[in-house]
């Protein structure tokens, strides 16, 4: 709003000019000055200047009997103290005003039905709007009539000064107290026609809505630009924003777009922004997405601590968002549970094309899993993801940590381990310390159970191993995404035979009360998954081994733990420079490492 306008409008409506004196003049003053505005922006101005007005006027006579200094202000003002006297007037201003406010209710109601969006019938429209130019024509008479009433107002108190009869008080007060009650009924009859017209408009673009958000995932569009418009952009021709930025529609055109419905961010979220934005392996220009936030709170209204938490992640993220989604269409909203099942607890990602086809109704588990490598992000992409991958550290920690990235293409041994039982984790890392020490080369990850990381996981923070609280987390979400993902695709009974559902589930159903651990190990493309006493033996074997063991893999050497050794021992020989050459020798029955002697012939 222009401050000069509203300079000029609250002057205009105030101190009229010479021969603008009726009101009618005046109420067409104030259109021409207002014609740049809507019709509800006209009536809610003019109502804001009346209100100001009538509250410095009345808000000093209201407490001058309880406050001296509001009683001083009054007396000052000239303004009567003793309601008695204009108590028929006051009650006849209370019931325009509140009739001028129902009216602009209904204007503003109109004005934000998608009215470009659809198509109506032409003679409900037209009605309509005769009904509504008329409606702000009188809520802005109405407001002028009431100013015109501020000087009867002081005059009362100047009458009961020069002691005016009780009678011809009571006679000018009811007089006021009609032309006033004479709008405000006026008005009340016009806004019981124009509600059933603003409703029967608002029925018929409801109904046409719907039916085009029932053929919106089958239907063909041209491009994106129809859906998006049709969901975000109904009644704002700048519907988002990034940071403080205002976003076009238009800015999308031509862009893989990742809907985001959830209530304000969670863990989840925060994942699925590293995934998609601040990893490092992120550097492919060519893969051409953005993520759309829609918030959408867990009623029907959003409470001013929600519209804090949008305002706060609306601009410290890189994402898109809607501008003001507390203003969004409940249709599209209701549309959003019923249609695409969007529940309050999940999070979920709908992915639209290019061309505006609906190529992943939830992408959620499919980001959290591959990230950018699931460009474009489509169900054919993740079932050809799936075929590429198998049970793998690649698929456990891929994405998590650039370090434990590297790891995994450096084909390093990783073990990543985890318990409760902190006497077993000691054990665990004293043994895989000592298995270090001849030459073996391995990573240790922890991991505390992900419902419980309390003074466990702070003390494995004060080892060297590496993985904090927030990457436990992320590795917790990482799995239960595996596992959902692979019930989606593949359906319960099949996954069954699974073995990537059937590890995932081991490890997120492991019972921390009855086993006291669990261990995977492997290195790039492999992993086996040990229980935790099973794992602990079979490194007190090769601790036992010692130098002899040099020159396996971890992996290696547990696989070969887990074999009964020879019951009766034999000999190998060897050639002298074929054992210069290998730095381990094994039992070709039991796999296990013999000891090595220097035999002399």
């Amino acid at each position: 709003m222009d401050p000069e306008i509203l300079k000029l409008l609250r002057l205009q409506m105030l101190c009229p000019c010479i021969g603008e004196s009726d009101i009618r003049t005046r109420t067409l003053v104030l259109f021409d000055l207002l014609k740049e505005y809507r019709w509800d922006a006209k009536a809610v101005l003019v109502l804001g200047v009346l209100a100001a007005t009538y509250g410095g006027i009345l808000l000093p006579v209201h407490l001058a009997l309880s406050d001296p200094v509001a009683a001083s202000i009054a007396t000052l003002n000239q303004l009567p103290i003793e309601r008695t006297k204009f108590r028929p007037w006051l009650e006849s201003l209370s019931l325009l005003v509140k009739a001028m406010v129902v009216v602009t209710k209904c204007i503003i109601r109109f004005e934000r039905l998608p009215i470009k969006q659809v198509k109506l019938d032409n003679n409900i429209v037209g009605e309509t709007m005769s009904s509504i130019y008329m409606a702000t024509y009188r809520v802005v008479k109405s407001s002028l009539a009431c100013l015109q009433h501020i000087p009867y107002f002081k005059q009362t108190q100047q009458a009961t000064k020069s002691r005016k009869t009780a009678g011809e008080l009571s006679i000018e007060s009811r007089r006021a107290a009609g032309e006033l009650s004479s709008l405000g009924y006026q008005l009340l009859n016009l806004h019981t026609r124009l509600n059933k017209q603003v409703d029967d408009s608002s029925k018929q673009i409801e109904e046409e809505i719907n039916q085009r958000l029932r053929n919106i995932t089958t239907g063909t569009h041209k491009d994106n630009q129809d859906v998006l418009h049709l969901l975000f952009s109904l009644q704002d021709d700048l519907p988002l924003q990034q940071y403080s930025r205002q976003i076009p529609i238009t800015e999308l055109q031509e862009k893989v777009i990742l809907l985001l419905l959830s209530k304000p961010p969670v863990e989840p979220l925060f994942f699925l922004l590293q995934q998609l934005y601040d990893h490092p392996s992120n550097t492919n220009t060519e893969q051409n997405y953005e993520i759309l936030w829609v918030p959408i709170p867990s009623s029907q209204k959003w409470t001013d601590e929600e519209k804090e938490i949008f305002d706060f992640y609306s601009n410290s993220l890189p994402w898109i968002s809607v501008r003001q989604p507390w203003l969004m269409s409940s249709t599209i909203l209701n549309f959003f549970r019923r249609e695409w099942h969007y529940g309050d607890d999940e999070a979920m990602v709908v992915v639209i094309d290019p061309n505006g086809r609906f190529v992943n109704m939830n992408a959620m588990d499919m980001v959290l899993i591959w990230g950018v490598k699931a460009y474009p992000f489509s169900i054919s992409r993740e079932n050809e993801l799936w075929e590429e991958h198998g049970w793998s550290m690649q698929l456990l920690l891929d994405g998590i940590h650039p370090t434990f990235e590297t790891w995994v293409k450096e084909g390093r041994e990783i073990c990543i381990f985890g318990s409760e039982n902190l006497d077993w984790v000691d054990e665990f890392v004293s043994l895989a310390r000592k298995i270090q020490n001849p030459g073996f080369q391995l990573e240790l990850i922890y991991l505390s159970n992900q419902r419980r990381q309390d003074e466990r996981t702070k003390a494995m923070e004060e080892s060297s191993i590496l993985f904090s609280p927030t990457l436990q987390q992320l590795f917790w979400l990482r799995l239960e995404s595996i596992e959902r993902s692979k019930l989606k695709r593949i359906g319960i009974e099949s996954s069954k035979l699974d073995r990537v559902f059937e590890e995932v589930t081991k490890l997120l159903d492991f019972d921390y009360g009855k086993h006291k651990g669990w261990g995977v190990i492997g290195k790039g493309s492999t992993a086996e998954t040990v229980d935790g006493e099973e794992m602990t033996e079979r490194m007190r074997k090769i601790v036992r081994w010692g130098e002899y063991a040099r020159g396996l893999g971890f992996t290696e050497a547990i696989e070969i733990a887990a074999e009964k050794p020879c019951e009766l021992s034999h000999t190998v020989v060897v050639p002298f420079e074929e054992a210069l050459t290998r730095r381990v020798v094994t039992c070709e029955k039991c796999k296990w490492p013999m000891k090595r002697f220097v035999a002399y012939q």
